[in-house]
């Protein structure tokens, strides 16, 4: 047992704690634990029930960090009770010799000094080692706390990791520290979300209560909703409409006069197809920010009366509710300063969600865009901070501005940013904590107002817990999270098809059909590069039906990688062909990688859970030990 120590050697914090445990008449000899009933425990842990739905990964996360090294993870309620832990034994058993444990209450007046009571007594991050804690069967602990805020600033409870104190370590504290903030920017996003989810539900109510036609379109003319009366005149089930042009309908002129409009004009939409002798009377009512609009379709007139001629709109084409959900998340989330982290697989547009963010913050800077994974090692800090004139052998004589003076006052997106070396995801956290860049070869910080999205096909939680990435790092750059479905999850993949043909057409000046039996086979391929592959595959199939063929229809005999059985078999198209060349690309990186799964990944531009998937599907390309 460590001996007590002096009043004058404790921080001044600590040292009102233990006033504080003095006239609470704590024994310090003696503990009168205050423990819960699993009756009472269930209700404090359903009050919390939001933030452990939104935290769950930052808390996982936080513990992976500390697991298997006589640390556990604790969360209390506001009222000092334990609530949840996470830790391994033999440390959570003698943790729970001293009621370090669910159910037990924490606060000074039951225990004296500790980080929990502390943190909660005084709103502040705390950390207490050994005979720092006031009640003496508590100091072989080493604990650190900070609070943890609701986005109202409403405090919820404490966040705290505890450990053995012959491992006490005070850059700990700055770990709970991060995790805590990151949790209160996952409760933000969870709180929007939730909120977003119910103003739908509320604009679909009122829709569907109308009896005539009503439409809900985005700025760029893509229906967001439908009421039934409308989608029985457009000939498509609700579900479909979603997604869709308003051009598909309606002449693309006429669309793009009423979205210029204000609510207060009443504009004509003439039906797009050729034949139609009517078209309806369409007034927009816009919402409080001007982004979307309700178009009543209130009437029909003679199909000549449409407005004059004007360019026609371009269309972000996004039909999968998934993905639509994330882009109007985007969108909310826009106007904040956190830094932001996006998820998805190469090919699945991470850097279209990115210019999304920025064109919705305000913010009147470049979007600056940086692939990580691109610049060789050495150059990492140069390119992005900068560098004096004469700084290194090689360097331009006036020196150099890097990616951060670039983008101030706009947005610096960070792509593949798990490539970014260690030393330079040191320099790059300093970066985002005083927002100054200090460029090579000079001792002059700059002050730089950029915001932060990073991306990344990798799993970040396993590269932290490899040691490859930094946790801090980490948490700093997921304040806030958005992750984008690969393609074979999404529903609009027709519709993406098409968007891509139609940019071929222009290409070639002439327009292009596809047959019905190649929709299926599309529908079916894994797509393993996304968007990127489905817009090579339609571009180069449809060059291939125009320019080799001399058709202007896009068949199975186009589609690149399809082998056709032999003349005379069945008139069905195989998919082995392209099995067999992913099989073979497979088979290559993992030659090329000798063996090292996940450089074999990364050769692929895929994770290491596709890249186990697929050896699932080869069993026999499994390196062997």
């Amino acid at each position: 047992m460590q001996a007590e120590p002096e009043q004058n050697e404790l921080p001044p914090m600590l040292a009102s704690s233990w006033k504080r445990s003095r006239k609470w008449g704590v024994d310090p000899k003696s503990v009168q634990d205050e423990l819960l009933t699993d009756g009472e425990l269930e209700d404090r842990r359903e009050r919390m029930r939001d933030l452990f739905q939104a935290c769950s990964p930052v808390l996982e996360t936080l513990y992976m960090q500390v697991r298997h090294s006589s640390f556990m993870v604790l969360v209390s309620d506001r009222d000092g009770y334990i609530v949840a832990k996470w830790g391994d034994p033999p440390f959570t058993d003698r943790a729970s010799r001293v009621r370090l444990d669910i159910g037990a209450n924490w606060e000074e007046r039951v225990k004296g000094t500790n980080a929990i009571g502390t943190s909660l007594a005084e709103s502040k991050p705390v950390s207490v080692w050994g005979n720092q804690h006031y009640c003496e069967e508590n100091r072989f602990l080493t604990c650190y706390a900070a609070p943890l805020y609701s986005p109202t600033g409403e405090l919820l409870g404490i966040l705290d990791v505890s450990g053995d104190a012959r491992l006490h370590h005070p850059h700990t504290l700055g770990m709970v520290i991060t995790a805590a903030q990151a949790c209160q920017a996952r409760l933000l996003l969870h709180q929007a979300r939730r909120e977003l989810v119910l103003q739908m539900r509320e604009a679909d109510a009122l829709m569907e209560s109308m009896s005539h036609p009503m439409i809900a379109v985005d700025t760029d003319g893509q229906i967001t909703r439908v009421n039934q009366s409308a989608a029985r005149w457009l000939g498509h089930a609700m579900a479909d409409c979603i997604g869709q042009p308003l051009t598909r309908w309606f002449d693309p002129d006429d669309v793009k006069v009423l979205l210029t409009r204000s609510d207060r004009d009443v504009s004509v939409l003439k039906p797009a197809l050729a034949d139609s002798d009517v078209s309806w009377v369409a007034k927009p009512i816009q919402d409080e920010r001007k982004r979307t609009f309700r178009i009543h379709l209130t009437g029909r007139i003679p199909a000549d009366s449409h407005s004059d001629k004007q360019e026609p709109v371009s269309n972000l084409v996004v039909g999968c509710p998934k993905v639509r959900e994330v882009f109007e998340l985007a969108v909310r989330i826009a106007p904040s300063p956190l830094t932001l982290l996006i998820r998805g697989e190469t090919g699945t547009g991470k850097d279209r969600l990115a210019r999304t963010v920025h064109e919705a913050s305000g913010r009147k800077g470049a979007f600056v865009a940086v692939n990580c994974g691109a610049i060789p090692e050495t150059l990492v800090e140069s390119e992005l901070f900068g560098y004096e004139k004469g700084a290194f052998t090689g360097a331009r004589k006036d020196g150099y501005k890097g990616k951060f003076e670039a983008a101030d006052g706009g947005t610096l997106f960070l792509d593949e940013i798990g490539d970014m070396p260690p030393a330079s995801q040191v320099v790059l956290l300093r970066v985002l904590e005083e927002k100054k860049v200090t460029r090579i070869g000079s001792h002059r910080p700059i002050p730089v107002d950029v915001r932060v999205i990073a991306a990344t096909h990798q799993n970040l939680e396993q590269a932290v817990a490899e040691g490859r990435f930094r946790a801090d790092l980490f948490y700093r750059l997921r304040e806030m999270e958005l992750v984008l479905p690969p393609l074979r999850e999404r529903t609009d993949l027709r519709l993406l098809a098409e968007h891509f043909l139609k940019k071929v057409e222009q290409e070639l000046g002439r327009a292009i059909g596809v047959s019905d039996e190649v929709w299926p086979i599309l529908e079916q391929h894994d797509w393993p590069g996304n968007l990127r592959e489905l817009r090579q595959v339609i571009r180069q199939s449809a060059y291939q039906a125009c320019l080799i063929r001399g058709v202007d229809w896009i068949s199975l005999q186009d589609l690149p990688l399809l082998r056709r059985e032999e003349p005379g078999s069945e008139k069905t198209v195989s998919l082995l062909s392209i099995n067999d060349a992913e099989e073979r690309a497979v088979a290559q990186a993992i030659q090329a990688a000798r063996g090292n799964l996940s450089e074999a990944a990364r050769l692929l531009g895929i994770g290491r859970t596709t890249l186990y998937r697929k050896l699932h599907k080869y069993p026999h390309l499994k390196p062997r030990c």
